[in-house]
């Protein structure tokens, strides 16, 4: 027993100073969002969102934080009183592309509604609820609010409209120039 307690160091004994190097995973997702990833990404079908149509509201204008809280508001009221009589909130697949948004029902597949990028005015997050926000659509001076509650966070959904927009002017130089070189 003597010669094993001489084999194994003291516990008294200074330990080596080594400093563990820490190593910081960076995100899986994060790319850089040049014009070209964008494009790419967004072109065709671009990305779908499965999502639930919560309504959709006539407003007047086509900005205006106080007007699309309050119309969200409402109908989020209309949904209450629409589920206390059972009825369920219509399942969607949203869909974000250079060609604008797409709504589309989840069983059928039919594209119900069709947005182009361009004309619509606004986009807000709920701020109530993180899954849900809504987006305010201009067509011959009347103005629809759509109002959306995503399956996941709506940030994703939100920052796609923002990276859409970017790149939808570029899209339009893009045809411009091919018309005159054609």
């Amino acid at each position: 027993m003597a010669t094993e307690q001489e084999q194994t160091p003291p516990l008294s004994a200074p330990v080596q100073n080594h400093n563990p190097i820490r190593i910081r995973r960076t995100s899986k997702k994060v790319t850089d969002k040049t014009p070209a990833f964008l494009m790419a990404r967004f072109q065709g079908d671009g990305v779908r969102y499965k999502a639930k149509l919560i309504g959709v509201d006539d407003v007047p204008e086509p900005q205006g934080d106080k007007m699309c809280l309050d119309s969200m508001m409402k109908l989020k009221g209309r949904e209450v009183a629409a589920r206390q009589q059972g009825q369920h909130k219509q399942r969607i697949w949203l869909k974000v592309s250079t060609a604008g948004v797409k709504i589309m029902d989840e069983k059928s597949g039919q594209v119900e509604l069709e947005h182009p990028m361009e004309q619509i005015s606004l986009v807000k997050k709920d701020e109530f609820d993180p899954r849900a926000f809504a987006y305010i659509f201009g067509h011959e001076g009347t103005y629809k609010l759509f109002f959306i509650k995503m399956a996941n966070a709506a940030d994703p959904v939100i920052e796609d409209f923002k990276d859409v927009r970017q790149i939808v002017p570029l899209t339009m130089l893009n045809r411009v120039r091919d018309r005159r070189l054609s």
